[in-house]
């Protein structure tokens, strides 16, 4: 705004030469208005007035001007001399990016607490300059939208140079007087908008698609252009014909979901308005040139000072603005370097968004960031309907899905069938977020999922079951223990059975020292481990024939001890061919069975002990028992070894022939997606309200899900209850679904799932949504969005203290150098002064991603969501 002195000084030139009505008033958005009534410009014309005033004052940025002779203004009335005018919130040019000039714009975006919008839900698409692919992002995006089950309109607002019916191959079908021009300019002079029913196109049979034109073009359709003028549509008690258009689209019998606008370029009169006031989500093309850079920016900020037709509890919402760097060149080199450019605008574009709470608008730009490179089958094809395979554009359409209001999950029913209500099923889940060792038996028992990868790691011929930390390894280990033929001979201490008996830190420690002095190894101590724990299952096993005292009994009947096992040890591996005795013994063991028992070992990673000589103590003797699973096991017909271990041990230790016991492992990774989810199902399952909610819910002639076990149902009924459960969609990410954001948060580094993490995050989220409901009710699903959303800071922290105490403490100078570092992705050489082998061990355990850089194929590492934010790093793009 013009400072008071320099308006001072305009008004005293101008007085020299029209006298003294003359009047100098600073514009709201820049420059100055004029009001001058003076006989000078008697015979003049308006443009000659305005010429000979500017050459009066030829350095004064003069935005209006009001300029009349003294007969002229006794009839006209003039506004208030004294008065600045007041700044108007148009959704026009001047006003829109006079507003984003602010030092700090607070937003509020509809995705801001998860929430949705009633459809439908309007998306613009926008660039500043042609030849960036708008136009093709909005076309594949629609059509992805559609594939997945929405209904979507798309309507071509581009009057000047329309295309969409090209691209969607139904160009021939757009006839005379069909179209958005022939609607506005009736709408301009009757007020209304008659039915849209004969100007929208089915674009395909087999999906809900379908285009709104702009018309046919031709001498008709270029007279009505011309007459449009959306400026005069926003004065005072003007119709809004654009309104009306939004408006009846929600009336179409076919009312859509999506509305999709294909925006003309540049600062054309409509595409402020279609920005500015009726989208709810505005999407900006634009290629990362310094011929873009400026006007984006000003593009940018004026969205985020904009205001939608939409609201909550009375506060305007900001629409939600998503971008699309198109197309740059598909070398993975150069297109890192142009995303990283793009990135490193669009963050300083973003950096006066502030939410009303003061903290920065946005967290990390790769959710709202999506780089396309070049692509020929793209650039080549004359319609979007021809072209297979355009996965880059699923980003763009799940940015829209994700503000779709979900499917009512609880809605009314047609028929009148009681079930409970969503208070009853709430009060009633448990999850079982503890570890497989502290569930009570009946608990372990109902939640335990069998899977194709749990089901190999139960099989007898499977001799390693390999995982990390709360993939189920010990809940595998707990199922297999229940046979009353199972074998304990190392387990996690505390479990409820009398077989969880297990060696210790001192116990291994000293087993250690008598093989030391032995000169013996720890795959001659293992079989002597096995025989002894046999013996404690069972008693009338056949007893060694060179030991005096028969070994396996409790000195002074207290029970067995630790004292008593390095007792029998040092008494079985005495003789000078002890490790030959013993393996013969075994064997008759073996011979004596008359039904198979399984050998079981857990607890392997954490029973050695946690310092480095007690894990290098660890490695030794997890080798040992590998090296005897391996030359013993095949010896023993009825004696089924299965050892449970860590995977990053697994990785580490050295075994001759491992490649033969790899063969017969199983690794529990769950790699999918459904069967995970059923993790959720199960567990929630033991809820009597639940199950008689889905089951009145999904329940099919022929089909009863109280029937048939969960392991079995088909994927369209897990995920349906799942949406029954934790809603269909969540807003403000990449996954515009539930079931994608909770696969896609609890993974690690290696894109492996731990079902505890799962069931730690349900647990979260009742309580969450138990003190939501308390003041404001969700009724589309038992769990809101948001509840989810929430609870991944507790899960986050959860996992990460487990890695950090439970299995891997010698990362404490790592992670400590990862919350100095602060945010993620970040160049490796942040890490230069870390010690290898943690970095190594960081990366095995899935803490850390190594990606490529965009300069000399720099590398970068990442950490996963599972773990960023228990370390409050951001991500790389946060504002």
């Amino acid at each position: 705004m013009t400072e008071p002195d320099e308006i001072s000084r305009i008004e005293v030139s101008l007085r020299e030469s029209l006298g003294i009505r003359v009047w100098v008033i600073a514009d709201p958005y820049s420059g100055v208005r004029v009001t001058a009534i003076s006989t000078t410009f008697a015979g003049m014309t308006p443009r000659g007035r305005r010429e000979y005033v500017q050459a009066l004052v030829p350095d004064a940025d003069i935005v209006r001007f009001e300029l009349l002779t003294p007969d002229e203004a006794d009839f006209v009335e003039l506004e208030d001399l004294a008065a600045t005018p007041v700044q108007a919130e148009l959704p026009l040019w001047p006003q829109a990016l006079a507003s984003g000039n602010a030092d700090e714009i607070t937003v509020l975006f509809p995705s801001d607490d998860y929430g949705t919008l009633p459809s439908p839900v309007v998306s613009t698409f926008y660039s500043l300059r042609g030849g960036v692919g708008r136009s093709t992002a909005l076309a594949h995006a629609a059509r992805g939208i559609a594939e997945q089950g929405l209904t979507v309109l798309c309507i071509d607002m581009d009057l000047e140079a329309p295309g969409l019916a090209s691209l969607f191959d139904v160009e021939e079908s757009v006839t005379e007087g069909m179209g958005v021009v022939s609607l506005l300019a009736t709408a301009e002079v009757t007020g209304e908008i008659r039915s849209l029913d004969a100007h929208v196109l089915r674009v395909t049979e087999d999906m809900g698609l379908f285009l709104l034109p702009a018309g046919r073009p031709g001498a008709e359709y270029a007279r009505l252009l011309a007459h449009l003028d959306p400026t005069a549509w926003y004065g005072d008690d003007e119709i809004n014909p654009l309104r009306l258009l939004v408006e009846a689209v929600s009336k179409l019998p076919e009312r859509p979901d999506v509305v999709l606008i294909d925006s003309r370029t540049g600062i054309s009169p409509l595409a402020a308005p279609l920005l500015f006031d009726v989208s709810d989500i505005n999407v900006i093309a634009f290629y990362p040139h310094p011929q873009a850079q400026a006007g984006t920016r000003a593009l940018t900020r004026a969205l985020l000072a904009a205001k939608s037709r939409r609201s909550t509890e009375g506060s305007p919402y900001t629409p939600e603005v998503r971008f699309v760097v198109s197309p740059v060149p598909a070398t993975p080199e150069v297109r890192e370097l142009y995303a990283e450019r793009a990135q490193d605008w669009i963050r300083e574009w973003l950096s006066v968004a502030r939410h009303a709470s003061g903290g920065p608008a946005f967290e990390a730009l790769e959710e709202i960031v999506q780089v396309i490179g070049y692509q020929e089958t793209l650039a080549a094809s004359d319609s979007v309907m021809r072209v297979q395979g355009a996965d880059d554009f699923t980003v763009v359409a799940n940015w829209i899905t994700g503000l779709v209001e979900p499917r009512d999950a609880l809605g009314d029913r047609e028929d009148s069938l009681a079930e409970p209500s969503k208070a009853d099923v709430l009060a009633s889940l448990h999850f079982a977020g503890e570890t497989a060792e502290n569930q009570e038996w009946d608990e372990l028992h109902n939640t335990f999922l069998s899977t194709a990868d749990v089901d190999r790691a139960l099989d007898l011929e499977t001799v390693v079951v390999i995982g990390r930390k709360g993939t189920g390894k010990t809940a595998v280990f707990r199922k297999l223990s229940e046979d009353p033929h199972a074998v304990v001979v190392t387990s996690p201490p505390g479990l409820d059975t009398h077989k969880s008996w297990t060696p210790d830190a001192d116990v291994y420690a000293a087993l250690e020292s008598e093989l030391r002095a032995r000169g013996l190894e720890w795959r001659q101590a293992w079989p002597a481990l096995v025989g002894l724990a046999i013996h404690q299952h069972l008693p009338e096993a056949p007893q060694p024939d060179w030991v005096e005292e028969p070994i396996g009994t409790a000195a002074g009947g207290s029970g067995y001890l630790k004292t008593d096992l390095l007792r029998d040890v040092r008494a079985l591996l005495s003789p000078p061919q002890a490790p030959l005795l013993v393996g013969e013994w075994l064997q008759e063991i073996d011979r004596s069975l008359a039904d198979n028992h399984v050998l079981l070992f857990d607890a392997l990673d954490t029973g050695f002990g946690n310092t480095d000589s007690e894990r290098k103590r660890r490695n030794e003797g997890v080798a040992g028992l590998l090296t005897t699973v391996g030359a013993v096991g095949p010896q023993l017909r009825r004696l089924k070894f299965k050892v449970l271990l860590r995977e990053d041990i697994w990785r580490e230790v050295g075994v001759p022939n491992k490649s033969h016991l790899s063969a017969r492992s199983a690794r529990l990774s769950w790699s999918n997606k459904t069967d995970y989810l059923r993790i959720a199902i199960k567990q929630a399952w033991r809820s009597t309200a639940f199950k008689q909610l889905v089951t009145a819910r999904l329940n099919k002639p022929g089909f009863r899900l109280e029937d048939t076990p969960i392991e079995y149902w088909p994927e369209e009924f897990v995920r349906n209850a799942w949406v029954i459960l934790a809603s269909e969609r969540v807003s403000g990410g990449r996954t515009a679904y539930t079931d994608n954001w909770v696969w896609s948060r609890l993974a690690d580094a290696n894109g492996d799932h731990a079902p505890r993490a799962l069931a730690q995050m349900m647990t979260v989220a009742v309580s969450l949504e138990r003190a939501f409901e308390a003041g404001n009710k969700y009724s589309r699903s038992i769990i809101r969005p948001r509840a989810l959303v929430e609870s991944l800071d507790e899960v986050s922290s959860s996992a990460l203290d487990a890695l950090q105490r439970d299995e891997f403490p010698e990362l404490d100078p790592l992670l400590t150098r990862l919350r100095e570092i602060g945010s993620t992705p970040f160049p490796a050489e942040q890490l230069a002064e870390a010690s290898p082998d943690l970095v190594r061990l960081a990366r095995d355990v899935g803490l850390l991603e190594a990606v490529s850089g965009p300069r000399d194929k720099t590398e970068r590492y990442r950490v996963p969501e599972m773990y960023r934010k228990a370390l409050t790093m951001t991500r790389k793009g946060q504002a």
